[in-house]
């Protein structure tokens, strides 16, 4: 087919759309995460090495071409954690998915209400597809059903395992007093607290349904994909679960695509809270 540019075949059009297919989903991958800035940035390098070339300096040309050489190195050292959700992301199995009870959930989000109206901190990650294994070999091993008084039993004040999270799997609580990673302190959560750091941290690195209960103010609120949404009261928790957990696993069943996280009301909002 003649164009302006020349002849143009079947094969050039499959080839600019899988380039244009890849450039989107590597935006997808960086929408959100700090590495947008940093792609700003290496846009606008380019864009001036590009332009010694043309204008024909080559001391800038050198001294740019020099520069991106050793930056590509320098930024899988700074941003080795975005890039490892990254791949984690593109790696993930698409049809895996524990899927808690109906009757869990309503345990699980009984319980976060009784230790709200306690004030006492608690953090919970649901694993969905994103194995968290690794995280719960950080705590102690358990393997017992989800319930109101076991949750309650965990997070107790002064209890051993009061300060790590805890994974459930399914329908069962399979680790306690676990480590997750700190989300990094780049400025948007930095007022918060070690347990809510913790929450978002590890919603970042994985697709879990982090859960986290303030101390100081009692509230409750959802990490999802490195973002902290707003206080829930009991009736939004359990939307909130059945939509991100229980249908989604129905969703996933019959082969459709989950829900977008946004339209669930799980965007971040200024920080307020310091525990």
């Amino acid at each position: 087919m003649p164009t302006p540019f020349g002849q143009v075949n079947v094969r050039d059009v499959l080839d600019i759309l899988l380039v244009t297919f890849l450039v989107y989903q590597g935006y997808l991958l960086v929408a959100g995460t700090r590495a947008v800035n940093v792609v700003r940035g290496i846009l606008v390098f380019a864009g001036v090495w590009v332009a010694a070339q043309v204008l024909n300096l080559p001391t800038l040309s050198y001294l740019l071409g020099r520069a991106g050489t050793v930056g590509i190195f320098a930024l899988v050292v700074l941003f080795q954690p975005e890039l490892r959700a990254a791949l984690e992301r593109v790696g993930r199995p698409r049809g895996r998915d524990t899927g808690a009870s109906g009757a869990a959930l309503q345990d699980l989000a009984r319980a976060m209400e009784r230790l709200a109206e306690r004030k006492t901190g608690a953090l919970i990650a649901i694993e969905r597809r994103t194995p968290l294994g690794e995280y719960a070999a950080t705590g102690v091993s358990l393997d017992a059903l989800v319930s109101v008084p076991f949750l309650e039993a965990l997070f107790a004040r002064n209890a051993p395992l009061h300060d790590g999270g805890v994974i459930i799997q399914g329908s069962r609580v399979i680790s306690a007093g676990c480590l997750f990673p700190l989300q990094s302190s780049d400025g948007t959560y930095r007022r918060y607290g070690t347990r809510h750091r913790a929450a978002i941290g590890l919603s970042e690195l994985t697709d879990a349904v982090v859960l986290v209960v303030s101390e100081e103010r009692g509230s409750m609120r959802i990490a999802l994909t490195g973002r902290l949404g707003p206080d829930l009261n009991g009736t939004e928790l359990r939307e909130q679960l059945r939509a991100l957990v229980y249908d989604r696993a129905g969703f996933l069943a019959a082969g459709e695509s989950e829900p977008d996280p946004d339209e669930r009301g799980a965007e971040g909002e200024p920080a307020r809270d310091s525990s």
